[in-house]
């Protein structure tokens, strides 16, 4: 089983900087909303991003009580 978060680990891969790139993307959004769909082809440009980064990114949001989850959607809660 894989560690969420390991002291090898790329930064720039992390949880709380992918998360915070999601965020990014929600505040250009006009409606505090973006297709899930359109965070992981928006991030995967950027870098060589996988599914699970990206996941682990939403799931730090959503643990933090920052985003919500309204299928297809990630909504910004503030």
């Amino acid at each position: 089983m894989a560690n969420l978060f390991s002291k090898d680990e790329d930064l720039l891969k992390s949880s709380p900087f992918i998360g915070a790139e999601i965020l990014k993307l929600l505040e250009q959004s006009d409606q505090s909303r973006i297709s899930i769909f359109d965070v992981a082809s928006k991030l995967k440009k950027k870098g060589k991003l996988g599914v699970r980064t990206i996941y682990y990114g939403m799931l730090f949001l959503y643990s933090l009580d920052i985003i919500e989850f309204e299928e297809p959607y990630l909504v910004l809660k503030c």
